[in-house]
């Protein structure tokens, strides 16, 4: 402070000293005694010291009238009856609020509080103090509670015992699992397909139900399927009915919206009961290539056959395996978990659940990683299984839902030479004792990993097919065009080197050709490498020109280049107009396009749901079956070990520090008659309370339960969205999924939030319904985990893609006041992204919650128009639904609804509150179901 200010407050203090014997007497209010009489002489010494609440009485100087006890006569006149809450004895001029540790049954006498109870300032009966508190006679408030504390141990107590109970029966499980694995003989080799379609594919017709197994396996390897001879002709072979996948591609082409072509007119094919190595250099188009065959990404011109059938592979997408280059899945979970998972919502449900366990036993021993089946995947903190391993159980995921057709990015990456032949071997035997097609995208393999392989797709630079065949004859094709593979050097690497234009061309007469161009390639292999493709494959379009013919091609070229110059140098602006309406047009009907496939997919999942069918090409468990499979994975995740109990201390802490910042400091207005006579601005004492915190409290209290829900919710959803995008690419329906990780979620809200309450009342004893105050934490805890996992699942994994995500706009006027999310992700480096979500969060529920801007004023400082913003807000309700519940108490008071109507609050409006703050949850929780659905679709199929 100023030298000036401390001079005008001694000079003030002053004043005040004096003021008492100039304007009218003060005393202690009679019937005090004890550390009270003295605190209130106190008062009277030093009146700037001087608060509300103390126990003051003014005497009344009409000394001709007697002013009986219950009333209270000013010095202007009058005589007026003391309010609820309000101590007047004989002969005062003012009502005295009733003294903190006495309760007023009446105006006209002030008790004591018993021992056993605690009395706040200006109340009318006593509060009894909560099991086991310290409460002597004439306490004024609740500093501790045994009552919570004995509620936490129990709660801890309950949870260790249910955790020691858990771990029991999983090492009991385990074991017995492990001696099952070891003890597997039946047939340690997985079923062929043959095999797999007879045991577990229904007829149509109910009389041949019956038909024997064994006969139906004989009859169909005996049948002369052209699968297995490579002869597949036009219409031969019933991709629905057939027991393997011969995938033959022509003219896969793929063109972006600004005309630059990433794949173009590669032609091959994957033989069912063969392996094939997809090799290029960086950018070629090796995963673009699959993922156009397999349907992921919608391709620009192309036919796909099937068993000899144009047909589309995402027809076919439970028959499909697709192992990615990332070991994508839960880390926290056991091998056996990660496998009966993925046989257990892909299998077809004619699977019973023992023959769902034989195959993952099957799968287990045949991957060689039975002895590691209770073993947990690990990460980066958790110690788990090695690499090899892993990669095992990676492919282990598609095995077990028996494929027709298995590809694999990048299986090899990260490994060592001998872990990665072991593995390639694997994929070899997988291919010859199943029958199914297995393409594998490779990156510079050892020689021996390489013979691995039966077949050979090698793509050079711009997505063009350089070869497809047998490997063992692809270096017999180059050496046939002039390529002559060096000595030291392996043939993976050598194919690599011609790919990128690296290793010279030698002419018919022994010569270097100079003028080798390595835009030459594709049309070499078309011209030339008839004799090296399969009998669909001989002719072949001529899109990369003629390699006889490539000076012309490239004067044409010259040309043309020249030609389009020279036109746009004339057309200038008209040129530039006309390619900007064609991309604008191309764009849009992408965009529409991607809109379109978006409401038909849901609707399709939503149909499939309430209809009760199986969504794909298998029928597969319904939807409560689902629901009992992701709630059971979940409950595995969350449950299982016993380390989630420790964070349930935070929790405790954050409700602990809620209840220091709480107080029951409420002194309510004068009664009217004491103002009728002061100033204008005096009248606020009496419409307005006195002292009211408990708008400020409940902001903080709102606010923090609610953060601590978002604690638990931020990562249901976000931390697993990778592995959601894998199995929903492999059939998993979104709905029964959503549900059951929230259904999961309950146990835990509903754990944390009473450690939370028990936490808040540890140091602070409510005055209001205490019920009613647990429920409004509950649905606080409940609207935090939804806003917290819709902002997780904004910022963390749609990467800033706001405008760029076709799919997401539907919704977005719905994510207007939660999209800083998106602005978050689109400014801010990841490491503070979640830092800035919080805040961008705390912003919005202080901003709208009414507290800074009280409701009645949002029109006159906003304008028309935006009330809605506050209505969204759930910290809105929830402020409103805490005031109700502390004022509760204070009920008696005569002009308490003064409190209200300022800010437009109803006192009867509780129980509204709280179901509108659920509501608001449901609300944000189907924003994010349409986020986890909506965004990201690529990667979804």
């Amino acid at each position: 402070k100023s030298p000036r200010s401390e001079e005008g407050m001694a000079a003030l203090r002053l004043l005040l000293l004096a003021a008492p014997a100039l304007a009218y007497e003060i005393t202690p209010c009679p019937g005090i005694t004890g550390s009270e009489a003295s605190d209130a002489q106190s008062s009277i010494d030093n009146p700037i010291d001087q608060e509300p609440g103390d126990c003051l009485c003014v005497p009344s100087t009409q000394y001709n009238i007697s002013c009986p006890a219950g009333f209270f006569c000013p010095s202007s006149g009058g005589q007026f009856k003391c309010t609820a809450g309000f101590y007047c004895p004989v002969n005062v001029s003012q009502p005295a609020f009733c003294c903190a540790g006495y309760y007023c049954p009446d105006a006209s006498q002030m008790i004591r509080c018993p021992e056993g109870s605690f009395c706040p300032i200006g109340v009318e009966k006593a509060v009894s103090c909560p099991f086991g508190s310290e409460c002597p006679e004439g306490t004024t408030d609740v500093s501790s509670n045994a009552g919570a504390v004995i509620g936490i141990i129990v709660i801890f107590l309950v949870l260790w015992i249910c955790v020691c109970c858990q771990k029991r029966v999983k090492r009991f499980h385990g074991e017995r699992r492990y001696g099952t694995v070891q003890e597997f003989s039946h047939d340690p080799k997985l079923l062929s397909r043959a095999e797999f379609d007879a045991q577990f594919t229904l007829p149509e017709d109910s009389e041949t139900k019956k038909v024997d197994v064994k006969r139906k396996s004989l009859e169909e390897k005996q049948m002369d399927d052209p699968v297995a001879e490579g002869k597949v002709q036009e219409g031969k072979a019933d991709p629905k009915k057939a027991l393997t996948f011969d995938i033959l591609y022509k003219d896969i082409t793929l063109t972006l919206s600004n005309g630059r072509t990433i794949m173009k007119g590669a032609s091959g094919r994957f033989r069912a009961g063969r392996t094939c190595a997809i090799m290029g250099p960086s950018g070629a188009g090796k995963t673009t290539l699959v993922t156009l065959v397999m349907g992921k990404a919608k391709r620009t011109d192309g036919t796909v056959y099937i068993n000899g059938k144009q047909d589309e592979m995402y027809h076919y997408r439970d028959e499909i395996g697709f192992v990615p280059q990332e070991d994508i899945m839960q880390r926290n979970l056991t091998v056996w978990d990660i496998l009966k998972f993925s046989a257990d919502y892909r299998l077809p449900k004619e699977f019973s659940q023992k023959a769902r366990q034989e195959e993952c036993y099957r799968v287990l021993k045949f991957l060689e990683i039975e002895h590691i089946v209770n073993s947990v995947i690990g990460d980066e903190k958790t110690r788990g299984i090695s690499g090899g391993q892993r990669k095992r159980v990676n492919i282990g995921m598609e095995l077990v839902a028996k494929p027709k057709f298995l590809v694999l990015d990048e299986p090899t990456s990260g490994l060592d030479s001998v872990t990665s032949l072991t593995l390639a071997s694997l994929l070899q035997t997988i291919a010859r004792e199943t029958g199914i097609s297995v393409a594998a995208i490779i990156h510079s393999p050892s020689p021996d990993t390489f013979d691995k392989f039966d077949d050979f797709t090698l793509l050079g630079v711009g997505g063009t097919v350089l070869y497809s065949g047998e490997r063992e004859r692809a270096l017999e094709y180059f050496e046939s065009v002039g390529f002559t593979k060096p000595k030291k050097m392996t043939p993976a690497d050598f194919y690599l080197e011609v790919s990128m234009g690296r290793v010279p061309r030698k002419l018919d007469d022994g010569r270097i050709d100079v003028d080798f161009d390595i835009e030459i390639l594709p049309a070499l292999w078309v011209t030339y490498g008839r004799d090296y493709r399969s009998d669909e494959l001989k002719d072949l379009p001529d899109i990369h020109g003629s390699p006889d013919k490539e000076s012309s091609r490239k004067e044409t070229e010259i040309k043309s280049d020249d030609t389009e110059k020279m036109i746009a140098k004339k057309s200038g602006f008209s040129s530039w107009m006309q390619k900007t309406n064609r991309k604008m047009k191309t764009n849009a009907s992408n965009e529409w396009h991607s809109i379109e496939n978006y409401v038909i997919d849901c609707a399709s999942e939503f149909w499939n749901w309430i209809s009760c069918k199986s969504d794909g090409n298998r029928k597969k468990a319904n939807f409560f079956q689902i629901f009992f499979i992701c709630g059971r994975r979940t409950y595995f995740q969350m449950y299982r070990e016993g380390s989630w109990v420790w964070g349930l201390f935070l929790h405790v802490a954050l409700g602990l520090f809620v209840g220091v910042l709480i107080t029951n400091q409420f002194v309510g207005p004068l009664p009217v008659q004491t103002c009728e006579d002061g100033p204008l601005q005096a009248l606020r004492s009496c419409v307005l309370p006195l002292q009211d915190i408990y708008m400020t409290l409940g902001v903080f209290s709102c606010w923090i339960s609610s953060f601590a829900g978002m604690i638990e919710g931020i990562y249901t959803f976000g931390a697993e969205q990778v592995v959601f995008w894998r199995h929903t690419a492999r059939g998993l329906p979104t709905i029964p999924y959503f549900l059951a990780k929230v259904a999961s979620d309950v146990p835990k809200m509903l754990i944390n939030s009473a450690l939370f309450f028990a936490g808040m009342t540890l140091v602070y004893f409510p005055l209001g319904d205490r019920a009613d105050l647990y429920g409004l934490i509950l649905v606080n805890y409940w609207v935090g985990y939804t806003f917290g996992t819709l902002l997780l699942m904004q910022y963390a994994h749609l990467y800033g893609q706001l405008f760029d995500r076709v799919a997401c706009r539907p919704y977005i006027p719905a994510c207007v006041c939660v999209s800083s999310g998106y602005f978050v992700s689109m400014i801010f480096e990841p490491r503070l992204r979640s830092l800035w979500c919080v805040i961008f969060a705390m912003a919005y529920a202080f901003i709208f919650s009414g507290f800074t801007t009280t409701l009645p004023n949002i029109e006159d400082q906003y304008g028309k128009g935006l009330e809605w913003l506050w209505d969204m807000s759930y910290m809105r309700w929830g402020l409103e639904a805490f005031y109700v519940n502390q004022m509760a108490f204070y009920e008696f008071l005569e002009n308490i609804n003064s409190a209200f109507s300022t800010r437009n609050y109803n006192p009867d409006n509780f129980a509204k509150n709280c179901w509108i703050i659920f509501g608001l949850g449901l609300f944000w929780l189907f924003i994010t179901f349409l986020c986890l659905k909506g965004c990201n679709r690529t990667k979804q199929k």
